[in-house]
Parts: C-alpha cells; sequence; structure tokens
C-alpha cells in the first residue's frame, strides 16, 4: 500500500518535469538556428563593423521622364526594353500651333530687316545731302537754312533706324521664345540608358502634370543604399570595404563594395519587416559603390556585411 501511494505521486511529478524539459530543449534549439538580424553583428563575424540592409540601385536614381507642355501625344518612337542614347527622340506632341508661332515670329524679324535696311539707306543719302549744303553755305553757294534743315532731317532717320534695330533685337528674342517652345514638343533621353516603361502612345491628350511619360535607366554604375543603425553609424566611414550579399535564404555574393558617403539625417528604417523592431530605432543612409560593376537589376534587396578596417 505505501509503495502504490508514492509511486503515483512520482508519476504526477515526473510528466510536468519531462513536459517542460522538453519545451526548454526546443527553444534553445530554435534560438540556435535562428538567422542573425542584418543590424545586428554576428558573434562569430568579429571582422565586421556594421551590418546592414540595402537596395540596389543606380548613380542618380531612376529618370521619370515629364511630358514638357501640355498637349496631344502625335508618335512614340520608342518601346520598354529599348536602348537609347543621349539626346535621341523619344516622342512628339502636336506642335502646330507651336510650328505656326515660329513662323509669326520669323515673319516679324525679317520685316525688322527690311525696315532697318530701308532707314540706313535713307540715312546715308541724307547725310550725303547734309554735308552738300553745309559745304555750300560755307561757301557762300547755299542757304544755311537748307543745311540746318537737312542735318535735322538725318538726325530723325538716325534715330528711325535705331529704333529699327530694337525691333530686330526684339524679333530675335520672341523668335528664340518660339523655337523654344517648339523644342517643347519634343521628348528627348536626357542621357544614355535603357527605356524601363512607357506611359503615353499617340492620341492621348497629357500635361505637364501628369505621370511620367517615361521611366529611364540610365546607364550608369550600380550602387547600394543601405540603412545603417544608429548603433553603428560611428564605426563607418568613407573609404571601407564591405560585402554585399543577396537577402535570401542563401544570400548570393554579389560581390564586394566600399562606402562612398554615411548620412547626416536619421530617419525611420523602412528595409527590416521584423514586427518585434523597436519603434525607436532610427538608420542613417549609407551609400556603396561596387569595386567592380556588374548587372544587377535595381531594388533588389541586400544585406551589407561593412568590414572593419584592415579586414579582408
Amino acid at each position: 500500500m505505501f509503495k502504490n501511494r508514492y509511486a503515483g505521486r512520482i508519476r504526477y511529478v515526473a510528466v510536468p518535469f519531462v513536459v517542460l524539459l522538453t519545451a526548454a530543449l526546443a527553444v534553445a534549439w530554435a534560438a540556435d538556428r535562428a538567422p542573425a538580424s542584418p543590424q545586428t553583428k554576428p558573434r562569430d563575424q568579429a571582422a565586421y563593423a556594421a551590418v546592414a540592409r540595402g537596395r540596389v540601385d543606380v548613380q542618380g536614381g531612376m529618370l521619370k521622364l515629364q511630358v514638357p507642355v501640355s498637349g496631344a501625344v502625335d508618335t512614340v518612337l520608342v518601346h520598354a526594353g529599348d536602348t537609347v542614347k543621349k539626346g535621341q527622340l523619344l516622342a512628339r506632341l502636336d506642335a502646330q500651333v507651336a510650328q505656326a508661332q515660329v513662323q509669326i515670329a520669323q515673319g516679324k524679324l525679317s520685316q525688322a530687316r527690311t525696315q532697318e535696311h530701308i532707314l540706313d539707306d535713307r540715312l546715308k543719302a541724307a547725310r550725303s545731302q547734309a554735308d552738300k549744303l553745309r559745304t555750300a553755305a560755307r561757301a557762300g553757294a547755299g542757304s544755311r537754312h537748307d543745311a540746318d534743315t537737312a542735318a535735322q532731317t538725318a538726325r530723325e532717320l538716325k534715330w528711325q533706324r535705331d529704333g529699327a534695330r530694337a525691333q530686330i533685337e526684339i524679333a530675335n528674342g520672341n523668335l528664340a521664345v518660339a523655337q523654344h517652345q517648339l523644342t517643347q514638343h519634343r521628348i528627348q533621353a536626357p542621357v544614355a540608358g535603357r527605356i524601363v516603361q512607357v506611359n503615353i502612345q499617340p492620341g492621348d491628350q497629357v500635361g505637364a502634370d501628369a505621370a511620367p511619360a517615361f521611366e529611364l535607366l540610365p546607364d550608369r554604375a550600380r550602387i547600394v543604399r543601405a540603412e545603417l543603425n544608429q548603433e553603428y553609424v560611428g564605426a563607418v566611414h568613407k573609404g571601407m570595404s564591405a560585402q554585399v550579399l543577396l537577402d535570401d535564404a542563401g544570400q548570393t555574393s554579389l560581390g564586394r563594395a566600399h562606402v562612398v558617403r554615411v548620412g547626416d539625417v536619421f530617419r525611420k528604417p523602412t528595409l527590416d519587416t521584423d514586427p518585434g523592431q523597436d519603434a525607436g530605432v532610427r538608420t542613417v543612409l549609407c551609400v556603396l559603390a561596387f569595386d567592380h560593376p556588374a548587372h544587377l537589376r535595381i531594388g533588389q534587396r541586400v544585406v551589407v556585411r561593412i568590414l572593419r578596417d584592415g579586414a579582408s
């Protein structure tokens, strides 16, 4: 009877103990298998000054090309995926009104130049006549009054000729404005690159404040924009080497890079999706350039391991 009574108690105590022991082992195993946060320096990676998440980008960023003026799209000359050169024509807007304005400005300029030529010829003749009358008056062979009148006529013609030259300058300015307005009906590639997206087609009515007509990936070197945790800002400086890896399970290496710039403004992190992240965490933008440029897709998420000075 004594044995049975204590045997039951032992069974009641042993079962919870086994359950607790199993749970503790499971937690320890999970903690050992859990990956380190990119913002936390791995315990076995003493060579790293900091680890941060980032994205692949291009120097200067993607270019969104707006339509310069409002109007109707006449022609679209490129498609998504096309490679373009600097200055290449991408699209044209209907420019009939702008072309008419250029023709009007050209006509006014031509008229002003003709008027200048007429007044210039009349001025030369008036000056010649005034010189003859002045010489005759001095010799007593002519009237002093006639000489003064001829001189006054020459002065008035000079004022008119100068006014005509001023009209030429104004007409030149108006023509330049009209020609500039005409060029605004042409969308050209500001740099060489690849067309990523086309958002317009012939017949569309577009405006300068509408969505971008084209999205252009410049033909420039790739960079990484990483979010450096506030804890490591003081440990990172320009010129430090880094390893760049894909932010995935395999963490494929994308090559080596070096720090180009460490920002001066703290912001909330946007790349760390950990729901348990402290709301008070702040990061600083850290820009890195690849040592050996490679073809990488813009927007790829990466992990950056910044090496301590002297580490390899």
